[in-house]
């Protein structure tokens, strides 16, 4: 079954350069790479060295943003939006290529997810950013990629099907300009306008201001797919979701407004996502070790393997936000070897990820994260509190630009 993704940035439209080309018409050739075939992961010389200087860059922006907040907060994906229970059902009667790993079988799992806006500085939400989801899925069994004790497996989407940081040098860059233009975010943006892949590097300040509850979301990177390699993708599939597909965010809209639309509509609403997968069949036109560059999403379609069912409940509950906040983690290498990330930022996540966690814990006074064993550990009360949170203004300052 495939499933239905918008092209590119919801638009239709491709911007140049994000699609490597070459073959156009021509059928994909319906045979699957294995992981571990040569070319599918090439290490750059000199990649280590740049990932710490990286990781080091992230630890800057969290102590800048510390020294703003006066907490710490995560390298990135810092603000979060809603954060819900919920199931990941795997379909029935698979092909071979695509029941694999914790797919291999059908099941229900409980899970986890956190809506969240991923930039490395906190904006308003009326302001056009890059947003994603996390989920945590519990009571996944297999041998584990660091070896942990827990059954769980974790999985990171953002909303467009590409990524300006496709490398460590590349973020390397991006970063260093940000961290330049801290204070000065239309510098930044008009620095990465200028940049020789602009179109990619200033994509996360074009998406349209949408509704977290309307966006796909795509993994952007790839990962081992039991014997093969894929990508991912999140799509919603509830009709009420579906109806805003197309609704915008004004420029008016108060700087909170997702997350309050978030918590109004799952307090309504069932609401539902199908978990699809991109297989790769060609390197020359699926790079694994650049993720500036899209899987062309027609030739090689998304195909469903499981769907994500969230029942109507409050998303806006204080101890689950601030437990997930500061408490645990959500990271793709914490998983199943069967679905380990492939590619250079992938690479670079597990150093970032695992340093960003590190100095979050270490600064908000926590000796370890929590790693929860089911939805049991997870403190969201029932009877959830209800109470209003009031609507902030918008931010009125003229000029206000970010890139991602």
């Amino acid at each position: 079954m495939a499933c239905p993704v918008p092209h590119n940035v919801h638009t239709g439209e491709k911007a140049s350069g994000t699609v490597k080309t070459g073959g156009e018409g021509k059928p994909a050739p319906g045979t699957y790479i294995k992981w571990d075939d040569k070319g599918v992961e090439v290490e750059q010389p000199g990649e280590k060295e740049k990932i710490k200087e990286v990781s080091d860059q992230f630890n800057r922006f969290q102590m800048m943003n510390f020294n703003e907040h006066m907490h710490c907060l995560r390298g990135t994906h810092l603000k979060t939006q809603g954060c819900v229970m919920g199931k990941l059902i795997v379909h029935d009667n698979l092909p071979e290529h695509l029941a694999q790993g914790m797919f291999a079988k059908p099941g229900t799992y409980d899970m986890i997810m956190r809506y969240s806006s991923l930039t490395p500085k906190i904006v308003p939400d009326n302001i056009p950013a890059p947003r994603g989801i996390g989920m945590k899925v519990f009571g996944v069994k297999g041998e584990k990629i660091w070896g942990e004790d827990r059954d769980t497996q974790d999985w990171t989407f953002n909303n467009y099907p590409v990524l300006e940081l496709r490398d460590p040098k590349t973020t390397y860059d991006i970063a260093d300009s940000l961290e330049k233009n801290w204070n000065d975010l239309g510098t930044f943006a008009k620095e990465q306008s200028e940049r020789v892949d602009a179109d990619v590097a200033t994509m996360g300040s074009q998406l349209p201001r949408q509704h977290m509850v309307a966006m796909p979301e795509y993994s952007q990177s790839a990962y081992r797919h039991g014997d093969y390699v894929a990508k991912y993708g999140v799509f919603p599939l509830g009709e009420e979701q579906k109806k805003l597909e197309k609704s915008v965010i004004g420029d008016d809209a108060p700087i909170n407004i997702i997350s309050q639309h978030n918590r109004d509509f799952h307090m309504k609403h069932k609401v539902t996502y199908s978990f699809c997968a991109q297989m790769l069949q060609n390197l020359d036109e699926q790079p694994v070790d650049d993720i500036g560059i899209e899987w062309d999403a027609k030739k090689y379609p998304f195909e469903q393997i499981a769907t994500l069912e969230f029942e109507p409940q409050d998303s806006w509950i204080p101890e689950f936000r601030v437990w997930w906040d500061d408490r645990i983690t959500c990271n793709s290498w914490h998983g199943l070897k069967t679905h380990q990330p492939l590619g250079s930022t992938n690479r670079m996540r597990r150093v970032v990820y695992a340093e960003s966690r590190k100095l979050r814990l270490r600064v908000n006074g926590h000796k370890d994260y929590v790693e929860p064993r089911s939805l049991a550990e997870v403190p969201a009360p029932l009877a959830a509190p209800q109470f209003d949170l009031p609507y902030q203004p918008a931010v009125t300052t003229p000029s206000v630009a970010v890139a991602s």
